[in-house]
């Protein structure tokens, strides 16, 4: 998963779900050997979503693009700091709600029940529940209850839907 935002026309922003395919070094060769000394100068990835166009780097399978690693300097008083470079991204094997809104994945495990501390939002089933893109292709991961999905929602997020229809209402007289 990426943690930045890249390139934002090609999809390359924080949240968004790749395949690792190797490292290359400054010239773009890929770097096969099995102990790296040096750190590479690209990581090789697979675009998993559509750009609206191929694309395709000479020796490189298509969609397969590399991203180059960036610098963090991190001060410690006004004498102390350490920079550190790495690559933008971090393995994904499970991700949250938040991290994966407004995306849509093959398989799907959801964990529906609620923390016994901490806080989980209402929408939260929702959001896991409507990532699949069929419900055979869903998976829940333990028992829940169900009484869960039922919990009424905020007094806050109620008065924001009210006042998103007042606004709805008096832009249709307006403008209907």
């Amino acid at each position: 998963m990426i943690t930045d935002n890249i390139d934002i026309p090609l999809g390359l922003v924080n949240g968004a779900i790749v395949e690792f395919y190797g490292f290359a070094d400054s010239d773009g060769t890929l770097i096969r050997d099995e102990i790296i000394v040096t750190p590479p100068a690209y990581m090789l990835i697979k675009l998993n979503h559509d750009v609206g166009v191929e694309i395709a780097l000479p020796g490189l399978p298509p969609s397969v693009i590399g991203i180059e690693p960036i610098s963090i300097t991190y001060k410690a008083g006004l004498r102390k700091a350490v920079t550190c470079s790495q690559f933008p991204i971090t393995l994904a094997y499970a991700i949250t709600d938040y991290k994966c809104q407004g995306q849509t994945f093959t398989w799907v495990v959801v964990d529906l029940k609620k923390p016994r501390g901490g806080y989980s939002p209402t929408s939260s089933p929702y959001v896991q529940l409507s990532r699949a893109k069929t419900l055979a292709c869903l998976s829940i991961l333990r028992p829940f209850d169900p009484a869960e999905l039922r919990s009424p929602l905020s007094k806050d997020l109620l008065a924001e839907l009210e006042w998103q229809a007042q606004k709805a209402k008096e832009t249709e007289d307006l403008y209907i």
